[in-house]
């Protein structure tokens, strides 16, 4: 099983943990831990996800502070970060 703290220790999720601060994401963190995870594994399977689906793929996580819009904004930027690694390599 891993933790938040299993995943942030690795840096597999640091693109995605950058762009939540980026935009704001993250307001009261409670929800935070939850959505990163359930995006990392999201962004893992569906690399080419779209807002609607990043929507659908997050709705079992209730977030009362952002609206969602940041979260899925936190996302798009992680994933044009990782295509541009994925580019480089």
């Amino acid at each position: 099983i891993w933790t938040i703290e299993g995943v942030s220790e690795t840096g597999e999720i640091k693109d995605l943990q950058e762009a939540f601060v980026e935009r704001n994401a993250l307001q009261c963190g409670f929800c935070t831990p939850g959505m990163l995870l359930t995006l990392a594994e999201m962004m893992d399977r569906f690399p080419d996800a779209s807002r609607d689906e990043i929507r659908e793929y997050i709705s079992g996580n209730y977030c009362r502070c952002t609206g969602y819009q940041a979260v899925v904004d936190a996302v798009e930027i992680a994933k044009e970060k990782s295509r541009a690694k994925g580019a480089s390599a």
